[in-house]
């Protein structure tokens, strides 16, 4: 089947838990980002829920943000880093995206990937004390929920590369499709206050990014990447509001 064949494809594309996929339908797999998310959100959480590092739980928040980096590649936390980078430099329009491509990391760029895993583990460390370790499952599929948004409202404004071809995926059923998933998610996880909270976190997160995306002309995969990251963060963050 088609859906089975574009989870899986997605699945490779965005963790390492699928298949690497040669040719994949990018934009058919983008309403299904979220569904990856909840995968992997369940693979990095369900060991933390049957008691791995119970009594510990800042060593079980610091392991789910290494698996986390780990199962990713760290492909997210590489394009919330370039985005922080070009950001972070003040530069504008082509010189901006120059900065973004550059393969050398910079200050902002290494403080980005600072504040993105300690607050994984910070942020996961409090969830677990407090039992709300579902939260962590949620996170991810917020995360790319976030994306298939962002997308969305930037659809207008693609940059060569991976992203231009998820864009057209991003159409308003799929995109209703994901964040809906993603809503569900956070209200049987964390429930209605968690839901609020991340939800109006995570909108702020977006509207800065569409932002500056708008401001210098485009956006591509560093840009979802960064959605995907900053939005997994506002959705601990919310949590624990």
């Amino acid at each position: 089947m088609k859906i089975v064949r574009n989870f899986l494809a997605a699945l490779g594309f965005l963790t390492r838990l699928g298949p690497v996929a040669t040719d994949p339908d990018m934009a058919g797999c983008v309403p299904l980002f979220p569904v990856v998310g909840a995968t992997l959100g369940l693979v990095l959480t369900v060991p933390l829920a049957l008691g791995l590092f119970g009594g510990h739980p800042l060593a079980g928040a610091f392991v789910y943000a290494v698996a986390n980096l780990a199962l990713t590649r760290g492909l997210h936390l590489d394009g919330f880093a370039d985005v922080a980078d070009a950001w972070g430099s003040l530069a504008r329009g082509e010189r901006f995206f120059t900065i973004m491509k550059d393969s050398r990391i910079g200050a902002f760029g290494g403080m980005a990937l600072v504040v993105a895993i300690a607050g994984q583990a910070c942020f996961g460390a409090e969830l677990l004390s407090s039992g709300q370790v579902w939260l962590l499952a949620a996170a991810p599929v917020a995360g790319r929920a976030a994306a298939v948004a962002l997308m969305r409202a930037c659809a207008d404004i693609p940059r060569p590369g991976l992203g231009s071809l998820c864009l057209p995926g991003a159409t308003w059923p799929n995109t209703l499709f994901a964040v809906g998933l993603g809503l569900v998610c956070l209200l049987a996880a964390g429930g209605l206050r968690a839901a609020v909270w991340g939800t109006v976190l995570g909108g702020l997160t977006l509207w800065r990014l569409a932002r500056l995306a708008r401001q210098n002309g485009g956006v591509n995969g560093d840009f979802l990447g960064a959605a995907i990251v900053g939005c997994e963060l506002t959705t601990l963050a919310g949590g624990l509001l």
